[in-house]
């Protein structure tokens, strides 16, 4: 009993070695290309040694077998998982290069805070933010493929931004800097009032962090798919657009045509309007830029009220030959009167005007 007492405590000792090991064993491999595979048989050697040692206590008292043999299961499929998604990182991190997109700054599946180092003032409700990726990050990109957006949520701390029930509050956007943009990351966002995140972040000050998980592909381009796209947006709906259309225009070999049909209150809430402007005179084969106002100013030449299915037929002429793709992007209300409300993340199903002129959900995508 002595011999099987000693045993025992000989296993107590090696188990600590064994829980010490494995952690640190999945970090090292989760942010580095492993050197000569996963390193099980030093992990099951390990667990061996324990083992020998619990064997002969477990002879003298079966009633504890059931549950250490559970809880040895539960630490052995947990370093498992660990081990697993540091190899599937290191292979992420291995196809953005071999693809020549750049390492991102991104994590999917982890939250990483970015660095405000400017705001610009866009115009009365609306900033541009820039966020720093840090010292380590200036060779790293944004990365993605359009259209991508991310997610933010504010650190941890006695500013947290929590909902209701206590829960952090999470909100998507869409980058208007390239993804293969190096060392930062722009956004553009509509402050509102009663919103959650876009005060606290209209109250950010320079050297201030934010948290960020992503890239999340929304929908993925493929040049020349389609013969004309249809790109409708309300207010900060844009940014999307404004990646997809960007990033197609960019592609000399890609012929698509665009039609943008931007609404909005007034005409000092268009935004990225210099941006359009600019794009459409310098690919007019290519895109044409119609503005519609809730409220317009005197002598305004462009489209008035709610896009309507008039309004589509009218800056969006096409033949029966043509292959369209329709992309929208708004407040709800108009999402579901142009196009249906979406299904929670689903796309469900197509209705209002877009269905009304003969589009089908094979060629209508909702932001």
């Amino acid at each position: 009993m002595a011999s099987a007492a000693r045993l025992f405590a000989s296993a107590r000792l090696a188990r600590p070695s064994l829980a010490a090991k494995v952690p640190a064993q999945a970090r090292g491999y989760a942010t580095a290309p492993a050197s000569g595979g996963a390193n099980w048989p030093l992990l099951l050697s390990a667990a061996g040694a324990a083992g020998i040692g619990a064997y002969a206590y477990l002879q003298y008292d079966p009633s504890v077998k059931k549950e250490i043999s559970a809880k040895a299961h539960q630490a052995e499929d947990k370093a498992k998982a660990l081990v697993s998604k540091g190899e599937a990182k290191v292979k992420d991190v291995q196809a953005q290069t071999d693809a020549g997109v750049g390492i991102s700054a991104l994590i999917s599946d982890a939250w990483t805070p970015f660095t405000l180092i400017k705001v610009e003032d866009y115009n009365h409700n609306t900033k541009r933010y820039h966020f720093s990726f840090g010292e380590d990050g200036e060779d790293k990109v944004a990365g993605g493929h359009p259209a991508s957006c991310l997610v933010v949520k504010s650190p941890d701390g006695e500013d947290k931004v929590v909902d209701a029930k206590g829960k952090p509050v999470i909100r998507p956007y869409t980058p208007i800097s390239p993804p293969d943009q190096k060392g930062s990351i722009e956004l553009l966002i509509k402050e509102y009032k009663d919103g959650k995140i876009t005060p606290y972040m209209a109250s950010m000050k320079v050297g201030q962090q934010l948290m960020f998980k992503g890239p999340i592909q929304k929908y993925k381009y493929q040049p020349n798919t389609f013969d004309k796209g249809l790109a409708i947006a309300g207010g900060s709906g844009i940014t999307p657009m404004y990646q997809l259309i960007t990033h197609s225009l960019n592609i000399p070999e890609d012929k698509t045509k665009w039609t943008l049909l931007f609404s909005n209150v007034t005409e000092k809430d268009i935004l990225l309007k210099d941006e359009w402007d600019a794009l459409a005179s310098q690919y007019p084969d290519r895109l044409e830029v119609k503005y519609v106002l809730d409220k317009e100013p005197k002598g305004w030449k462009g489209e008035t009220g709610f896009i309507t299915t008039s309004t589509i037929n009218k800056v969006f002429p096409r033949s029966s030959e043509d292959k369209v793709q329709a992309f929208v992007c708004g407040p709800p209300p108009q999402v579901a009167s142009l196009a249906g409300p979406k299904d929670g993340m689903k796309q469900g199903e197509l209705q209002g005007a877009l269905k009304e002129l003969g589009f089908t959900s094979d060629n209508v995508f909702k932001f």
